[in-house]
């Protein structure tokens, strides 16, 4: 499927859609990054791990608090059929430790005809600064 021949809302403007997200995350707002979640919603991440219902839209707020100084970037990279791909960067300090962490990653958000998230895969990588085998280029622009 090409990009804007989708009769999905999403494929009129993927990348706004993706930027409002990353807005939510920027700005910590749990509120806001929980709104796109569709009630019977599904977050997929780590070793077979789900989060789904008040848990989820609980997790955005619960991350926030956690990671006080968190500072989160989203590049898109492609909407297809009812999908969203993209890749992130995120950096934080650890509260107990007070290390800063580093993490990158890629998600997939399958997307309602009405604009709400059904399904979210997320993969990361995360790794305390000093601890890295190398340096990490950016994700390109």
């Amino acid at each position: 499927m090409t990009l804007g021949t989708s009769p999905h809302p999403v494929a009129a403007d993927p990348a706004g859609y993706l930027a409002a997200i990353e807005r939510a995350w920027q700005r910590r707002d749990g509120s806001a990054a929980a709104a796109d979640y569709a009630e019977d919603a599904v977050l997929v991440y780590g070793n077979g791990q789900t989060r789904t219902g008040a848990d989820l839209r609980a997790w955005p707020q619960r991350w926030f608090d956690f990671a006080a100084d968190l500072k989160i970037t989203k590049k898109f990279r492609a909407f297809s059929g009812d999908c969203l791909a993209c890749e992130w960067q995120s950096e934080y300090t650890h509260p107990v430790a007070g290390t800063t962490i580093r993490e990158r990653g890629a998600e997939f958000f399958f997307i309602h005809p009405d604009g709400k998230i059904y399904r979210h895969h997320m993969f990361e990588h995360t790794w305390q600064v000093g601890e890295e085998d190398q340096a990490l280029p950016a994700v390109p622009g």
